[in-house]
């Protein structure tokens, strides 16, 4: 059994994001509107891998593209995290469903598929809509074939759609391999 969809809501005006529908709820650090969406960051200091997130939300692609600073010793660490996801906004709030597919760029700047295991675990369990289905994968398609395009390039192929992302704090890992 999987867990349901996570929802985040991002509220500009009180200047906090609530993770999984309230249950744990960050101030923001830093948040900034863009052409092309939202860019944010928040510490996360009881995670046991990470000490700070910063993410850019890009409704038009059903994407929201993370940077992680991790702990030394993390597990895992990557370059950026790319979540598909449902954004909306009303007002000064914005609201992401997490479609479980996600694209991880690895240090070495290798993307690779995530958590299709929960994916196809949702759909088996009518976690998402049908048009979620079909996002989620579109979304990650129009990801892969895009890095695929500009030898797995994240920026270059942001940048290409018109899209040029910022990054007020990269740890010296992620930057090491650029």
């Amino acid at each position: 059994m999987i867990h349901p969809v996570r929802v985040h809501t991002l509220d500009v005006g009180a200047q906090s994001i609530q993770l999984d529908g309230g249950q744990v709820v960050r101030a923001l650090t830093r948040v900034e509107a863009t052409p092309y969406g939202l860019h944010y960051a928040n510490d996360v200091p009881d995670h046991p891998h990470l000490t700070h997130v910063e993410a850019h939300l890009i409704p038009a692609l059903d994407l929201v593209v993370s940077h992680f600073t991790d702990r030394p010793g993390s597990p895992h660490p990557s370059r950026f995290y790319l979540d598909m996801a449902t954004i909306t906004v009303k007002a000064e709030v914005w609201t992401i469903r997490d479609l479980y597919l996600d694209v991880v760029i690895r240090l070495d700047g290798q993307p690779f598929l995530h958590d299709a295991d929960e994916y196809a675990a949702a759909v088996v369990e009518g976690h998402l809509t049908p048009d979620e289905l079909s996002r989620a994968v579109l979304s990650a398609q129009r990801v892969v074939n895009g890095l695929f395009a500009h030898n797995n390039d994240l920026e270059a192929w942001l940048a290409s759609l018109g899209i040029h992302l910022e990054w007020w704090r990269l740890s010296p890992a992620a930057t090491m391999q650029r």
